[in-house]
């Protein structure tokens, strides 16, 4: 059985000036702010926020996922301008079981435009199995290693500089996923 768990600290999107874009990123009121989605696929799956993930007393979000498809947390920032920092802490255990299958766990910030098209994305994810999400021109995959807490940030016009095939200017808001994936039916 697929097996697709992942714990997220905090997360931030901050404009220029220091303001917070993203609500509730530190999961301090639960998944206040955020929505919940399931793909239809299949399997369970549930997202808890709890202080015990990690040794300390703040919140952290919990997201597990069995079988296919994904679970996933969402929220919609409109962006400033792409001189936004994003910061986020992720820990995440993936397991496709005896089969090769794919999945991965993390975070993915999708980059769009006034009409709501997508451009483009970065993923800070955990990875395995054949057809995992890889870079390309409009895609751009941070690879997380650790079995333990890592720390990921960038500013976003920076990270745009990986993204070959995204026009920075034309970049309006950014879907901000806490997503579990895994693709097959075990």
């Amino acid at each position: 059985m697929k097996n697709i768990s992942l714990l997220l600290l905090f997360l931030l999107l901050s404009g220029a000036v220091g303001q917070e874009l993203i609500g509730n990123g530190d999961f301090e009121n639960g998944t206040d702010s955020w929505i919940q989605e399931q793909s239809s696929s299949g399997g369970t799956y549930s997202i808890t926020c709890d202080t015990s993930y990690q040794p300390d007393s703040d919140y952290e979000v919990r997201i597990y996922k069995t079988m296919a498809a994904y679970a996933r947390l969402r929220q919609t920032v409109e962006l400033p301008g792409t001189n936004v920092r994003f910061l986020a802490s992720v820990k995440a255990a993936v397991s496709t079981g005896t089969k090769n299958r794919m999945a991965y766990a993390g975070v993915v910030l999708e980059y769009r435009n006034s009409s709501n098209t997508l451009l483009g994305k970065t993923m800070v994810i955990k990875k395995i199995g054949s057809g995992a999400p890889q870079s390309g021109p409009t895609q751009h995959v941070i690879d997380v290693t650790s079995d333990d807490w890592e720390d990921h940030g960038f500013i976003l016009a920076d990270e745009l500089e990986n993204l070959t095939g995204v026009n920075p200017d034309s970049i309006a808001r950014v879907n901000l996923y806490v997503q579990a994936y895994g693709n097959g039916s075990t």
